[in-house]
């Protein structure tokens, strides 16, 4: 049975054409409302050319391309913190000792249950009375990564736990030690795995480093209030410019995540046919027939 059709049956003729219809009115609703929201937009004057003139000059461009770079080196600290701290949270998280377990299961609930925003403020605010003085992207970075490794964990965990138990017996039946069976066996097959959502965690990690803002980090949503605040006319133009800024980081992670989907598909669609044509090489083969036809004649 095809997986695709496990959970419900394929559509029939008429549920095909209903499909059809659906697909059809829907487009045509979303047409209308982008016609309606424009038409708003045009009457209310946001297409004016004053409005869209600032971004013209070469120094608009460059301050909020630096932005960007400032948002993408924040999403790259963190994504490295985040997954540091997220594989041995997740191999706790699996252990037979309860207390380990608990404990990483206590740090995972806690720091899932905590909204990030509030996170980032009581960093801001709690830390530096510590003595921790530290830049803003300090900050950010320890907060989201004390978030963002809680969640990774759960991804990891059920990365593990997706894979058969007889890939971590067969290397306990080799004379490998637990550790070592997980090491090499376990945890390369199950990265390759959960790689996708490895990326979507990545992105969900970029589009939260916009809550800098409240540090204030100077990343690209930052530095469009700026733009804002000096040209308040463009207050819209610098938020649907900022917001296609983040939209063509996510489409090419999400153009990333795809071809990773894609090149996985071809890896078992591969491996299926090998072991295909593996059971085919070791059945009999029929008999030829020179050789029957001297049978015959003896």
């Amino acid at each position: 049975m095809n997986r695709s059709h496990t959970l419900y049956e394929p559509p029939g003729p008429l549920g095909r054409k209903r499909q059809r219809i659906f697909s059809i009115v829907s487009a045509l609703a979303v047409c209308w409302l982008l016609v309606a929201i424009g038409m708003r937009l045009e009457t209310s004057g946001q297409f004016d050319a004053d409005k869209w003139a600032i971004f013209l000059h070469w120094g608009t461009a460059k301050f909020l391309f630096d932005g960007l770079v400032s948002t993408l080196m924040a999403a790259a600290c963190s994504a490295l913190a985040a997954f540091a701290l997220a594989l041995p949270l997740a191999l706790w998280r699996l252990s037979t000792r309860p207390l380990v377990s608990r404990l990483a299961g206590a740090y995972i609930e806690f720091f899932r249950a905590i909204p990030l925003l509030l996170l980032i403020l009581f960093m801001v605010i709690e830390l530096p009375s510590l003595g921790f003085d530290w830049p803003a992207l300090g900050f950010l970075v320890f907060a989201m990564a004390l978030h963002h490794s809680a969640l990774t964990a759960e991804v990891v965990r059920a990365g593990i736990l997706s894979l058969p138990r007889g890939q971590r017996e067969a290397a306990l039946a080799l004379g490998m030690r637990p550790s070592q069976a997980m090491l090499h066996v376990v945890l390369p097959q199950a990265l390759r795995a959960m790689l996708p959502a490895l990326i979507s965690s990545v992105l969900a990690i970029v589009q939260d480093t916009s809550l800098g803002y409240v540090i204030p980090y100077d990343e690209l949503l930052h530095r469009s209030q700026d733009v804002s605040s000096y040209a308040p006319q463009s207050l819209l133009q610098a938020a649907f410019i900022v917001t296609m800024m983040y939209g063509l980081v996510s489409a090419a992670l999400l153009y990333l995540k795809r071809w990773v989907l894609r090149r996985q598909g071809r890896a078992v669609a591969r491996s299926v046919a090998k072991r295909a044509d593996g059971a085919a090489a070791d059945l009999p083969g029929e008999v030829p027939a020179s050789v029957a036809g001297a049978n015959s004649r003896e």
